[in-house]
């Protein structure tokens, strides 16, 4: 069954109303009728089945026949944090991520990234990138799209993460000593913060490794292998996913 999202506050009691980018592809692109069935999603862990009752030039209503609360999980919240890559390499990375389960994106600068888009274009893309994950979200069975951070600087970055017991930090970087498969014998009770941070095409230098280790990131590499950039991030979150995750 196709879903859609719909804002929250567009729901009363058993009916709603959607509008803009979702209903013109429901009603321009999909070409839905009244009667058709669809499962609504409110972004908030909300799941509606719903019938379609009207059609207007703006917008589609609705009326909900049966609703659904995501559960909350007691898996650890992931996020990615990727430095800028090249073309448009990103939007792949966006989606794909978004279907292995990741909870926030990070894009930041480090000195070896290549690309470095500013004001309105920077703008585009980050907006560009969210409208990716709601898609993305909607195809692979998740209620809620998750957050497109605004981009950074690797430092500013490395200052703000979470520390705590309950907090894993891992650094990917092709020079390291530690290979990601020890990481599989950790104690991971209690982990509720899982932060990733990867590289650009030319990988990080050795002082930022130096500033993550002083940052509290764990130095790891994924293997003997060179992975590219837009491959590396998938790579990293499936293993985090399996070992700590719902994988």
């Amino acid at each position: 069954m196709r879903r859609f999202f719909i804002n929250k506050e567009d729901i009363t009691d058993t009916h709603g109303t959607i509008t803009g980018d979702e209903a013109r592809h429901m009603t321009r692109v999909l070409r839905l009728k009244p009667g058709n069935t669809v499962i609504l999603l409110d972004g908030q862990g909300g799941e509606y089945d719903a019938v379609i009752d009207e059609i207007q030039e703006q917008s589609v209503s609705v009326t909900l026949s049966a609703s659904r609360q995501e559960t909350p999980s007691s898996m650890p919240s992931i996020t990615l944090c990727q430095a800028f890559l090249k073309e448009k390499k990103m939007d792949d990375l966006v989606r794909h991520l978004t279907e292995l389960g990741m909870a926030a994106f990070q894009p930041f600068f480090s000195s070896r990234v290549v690309a470095r888009p500013k004001g309105d274009k920077l703008e585009k893309r980050e907006a560009r990138w969210e409208k990716i994950a709601g898609e993305a979200v909607k195809q692979c069975g998740r209620t809620t799209a998750p957050s497109i951070c605004r981009t950074t600087e690797l430092k500013t970055l490395l200052e703000g993460l979470p520390s705590g017991p309950h907090t894993l930090k891992l650094f990917f970087w092709e020079e390291a000593q530690v290979s990601f498969k020890e990481l599989g014998a950790m104690d991971t009770t209690g982990i509720t913060d899982i932060t990733l941070i990867i590289g650009p095409e030319g990988g990080f230098t050795p002082e930022e490794a130096e500033l993550a280790k002083g940052a509290g990131c764990l130095i790891a590499g994924l293997g003997t292998r060179i992975l590219r950039a837009e491959t590396a991030p998938l790579a990293a979150l499936s293993i985090v996913q399996y070992l700590f995750g719902d994988m």
